[in-house]
């Protein structure tokens, strides 16, 4: 995929500094590759407990939210992409998803300097449906309302991410997980209807679009939100189809397990904003779910 964003700032020969929290997530990954590819400074802001293997850029430990916003103040950074957030599929505590999705995020927001830029991701989750969705939720009715009242000095743009996908993602999560399942065709798949509508968005056109935010940092309000899907809500039965067709997966597929409650019946993004930076995904569904079934085959070694 080609990436066609330049990053290097345009404020004299200074390289960019951009701090990142999440590096060691799926699209954490693949914005840090290309950041360094394009000679970011960048610097990784990861908890003590975080394995960092091979992600580039220098890394910066912190014990606790207050450590962490002290580092962002001492580092200055221009952009501070904040991609780290607990999702409660480690069965963490209340008080653990609390401290990451809100106290963190509000620590690391407070300690921007002026004219930086604040990238925060979201979750489209209704907040009813989880713990995770519901922290996540209340860090950006804080934000913004921090932002209103002129109590926060950086622009905020808080990005709102449908489905990402790709090869190479957490096992834990479905997609992955049903990749290796329909890969491996020893057992039935057992789903719900999977009449949910959703937006597939491969996770380089993610990357891509919070790339064409950096480069736009200078022109955005000081908040926006930004919707980052490929603009197309397919129903999962779809998706799930296709994976089984690519994947020759021959045994028998049960939709007879319960939706989730609360559980949106269609989600999708309004790409409006991102196409007006002249971004647009580029990784076509067909193209992603092929990628996906070849990446769990080079896993399970078939």
């Amino acid at each position: 995929m080609q990436i066609w964003l330049r990053v290097i700032s345009e404020l004299g020969d200074d390289t960019l500094r951009i701090v990142m929290t999440g590096a060691t997530g799926f699209l954490g990954t693949a914005v840090a590759t290309v950041l360094a590819e394009h000679g970011a400074d960048v610097t990784l802001l990861a908890r003590m407990s975080s394995v960092l293997t091979n992600q580039p850029g220098n890394v910066v430990r912190f014990e606790s939210s207050v450590e962490a916003g002290h580092h962002v103040k001492a580092l200055a950074p221009d952009v501070l992409i904040h991609l780290a957030a607990a999702q409660g599929r480690l069965r963490e505590t209340a008080v653990s998803m609390v401290d990451t999705n809100v106290t963190l995020s509000t620590a690391l927001l407070e300690a921007m300097g002026p004219g930086s830029l604040f990238i925060n991701t979201a979750t489209t989750l209704p907040p009813d449906v989880n713990l995770y969705a519901q922290t996540k939720r209340q860090f950006v009715d804080l934000a913004h309302l921090l932002v209103s009242q002129g109590k926060i000095q950086a622009n905020v743009a808080n990005t709102q991410m449908q489905m990402i996908y790709g090869a190479g993602d957490d096992p834990v999560k479905f997609i992955p997980m049903l990749a290796l399942h329909l890969v491996e065709n020893t057992k039935p798949l057992i789903t719900t209807p999977a009449n949910q509508k959703r937006d597939f968005v491969h996770v380089n056109d993610a990357a891509s679009a919070i790339l064409a935010l950096i480069n736009a940092r200078s022109d955005l309000a000081p908040w926006q939100d930004v919707p980052i899907g490929s603009g197309n809500a397919v129903p999962l039965s779809e998706f799930i189809d296709y994976a089984i067709n690519v994947s020759g997966f021959n045994q028998p597929w049960e939709k007879s397990l319960t939706p989730r409650p609360g559980e949106p019946p269609e989600m999708v993004a309004d790409t409006t904003f991102l196409k007006r930076l002249g971004w647009s995904p580029q990784v076509t569904l067909k193209e992603g779910i092929s990628e996906l079934i070849e990446g769990a085959r080079s896993v399970l070694n078939v």
